[in-house]
């Protein structure tokens, strides 16, 4: 749950009390001064959402106001003066230096307490997501910052909808909205009034929690998303897993359904002196999950250091028929850097994949009614999964205007012809991670 910030200036400490015990029923964070230097470092060190001055400090209440503004006019504080005065003359001229209300010292405890809620509801309500109902990206960054300088354990989410933006494209914002509203209800369910959610952009959470429960709730969001994936699309795009965005006659990549991305770190002083290193550890901890089938997450734990070759994929099997471009693609592959094998026919392209092991293939339909492609594509993909590995990516070029089919088939690119070399050299480098 989130908790306003709330200044106190009042140089009778009987009144600061009264005033701070009422505030900690509303569940808001209370900093108590006397003085106006006191006040102007608390101010200059802390963005407080509410200061609330009284008439009893020794500086002229009416220029107080006015200088708070001054240091406060790049975030815009609800400023409420208090005072014995119940003049009307008093209010008013306080109201015009600056106040946002005026209340009277003799008021009621239950009116006092109404009057600062209802000023700490408008707030929140005015930096609420409408979609989700989350704080929005301002007050979920402000209230990081705020939890880190407290020191306390806590450990923080990052969790992402990854390819929400192509979902939006294909069907459209209000399905988009949908889709935020329902993470926004699951994240929601499991949230108790000690966590905090909010946006750390449209389509990405930050929530705070306590150390205990936040690889449960990691797992809970990915569970509960996955399971509700099929609302959101087509019977087509659902049961073969991916969209299509573009007609047949363009190059297009198999774009994966949507999933929820999580990275989880638990807060260490030592480490993560500032919000900005928090999400950069969190943003950089959620980058290899990109390549995930599936909603999934991942724990910032301790590692052992040292260092590891990483095995380059250059393998690439070819399956063209059209001999002339075969070599040429065969050329271009090799002065790129990678290892070659040219199949010569689609009977043998079998034992091909078995001896060579591909790290990609580029496959061609072959002729039309034969569908030589289709059946070499499904003979790899039963190899593979009586292997238990996932296949290598599929680049399809052919000039057989069936997108559907072949992405459906499992190829992850298609490819019509005729294309340029370039096109199809820059697929295989995005592929093989060559940029």
């Amino acid at each position: 749950m989130y908790s306003p910030s709330v200044l106190i200036i009042s140089k009778r400490k009987e009144l600061a009390v009264r005033y701070k015990k009422i505030l900690k029923l509303l569940m808001a964070d209370v900093t108590l001064v006397n003085n106006l230097s006191d006040a102007i470092g608390e101010i200059r060190n802390n963005e407080f959402e509410f200061i609330i001055i009284s008439d009893t400090i020794e500086e002229n209440i009416k220029e107080f106001i006015k200088k708070v503004r001054i240091l406060t006019y790049n975030f815009r504080p609800s400023i409420i003066a208090v005072s014995k005065s119940d003049e009307l003359s008093d209010k008013l001229e306080l109201l015009d230096s600056g106040a946002d209300d005026f209340l009277s010292e003799s008021m009621p405890n239950r009116e006092f307490q109404a009057r600062i809620n209802a000023h700490i509801r408008r707030h929140i309500e005015s930096l609420i997501n409408p979609i989700t109902g989350f704080l929005n990206e301002k007050l979920t960054r402000k209230h990081l910052s705020k939890v880190i300088k407290q020191n306390k354990k806590f450990s923080v989410i990052l969790a992402s909808i990854d390819g929400i933006n192509t979902y939006r494209e294909i069907y459209g914002e209000i399905a988009s909205e949908k889709v935020l509203q329902t993470i926004g209800a699951i994240i929601s369910s499991a949230l108790t009034k000690e966590d905090t959610v909010g946006h750390w952009s449209q389509s990405e959470f930050l929530i705070v929690t306590n150390n205990i429960k936040a690889e449960k709730l990691a797992e809970f969001f990915a569970f509960a998303f996955d399971n509700i994936l099929n609302r959101f699309y087509t019977e087509f795009d659902f049961s073969n897993r991916f969209t299509i965005n573009s007609s047949n006659s363009k190059e297009e990549e198999k774009v994966s359904l949507m999933k929820v991305l999580e990275a989880v770190i638990e807060f260490n002083p030592i480490l993560h002196k500032s919000s900005y290193e928090i999400t950069q550890n969190l943003f950089n901890l959620i980058k290899p999950l990109k390549n995930a089938e599936k909603s999934t997450y991942i724990i910032d734990r301790p590692k052992l250091r040292g260092s590891v070759d990483e095995i380059q994929k250059n393998k690439i099997l070819i399956m063209e028929k059209d001999e002339a471009l075969c070599l040429l693609i065969e050329t271009n592959c090799i002065i790129n850097g990678y290892s070659t094998k040219i199949c010569e026919s689609y009977e043998s392209f079998s034992a091909c994949l078995k001896k060579y092991l591909p790290d990609l293939i580029i496959l061609d339909w072959g002729r039309e009614d034969d569908k030589e492609g289709l059946l070499a594509l499904e003979a790899a993909k039963k190899f593979y999964q009586k292997r238990k590995e996932k296949m290598p990516t599929v680049i399809f070029s052919t000039n057989i205007l069936d997108k559907k089919t072949i992405l459906s088939k499992g190829a992850d690119f298609y490819l019509p012809k005729p294309y340029s070399i370039k096109t199809l050299i820059d697929t295989i480098n995005k592929f093989l991670n060559r940029f």
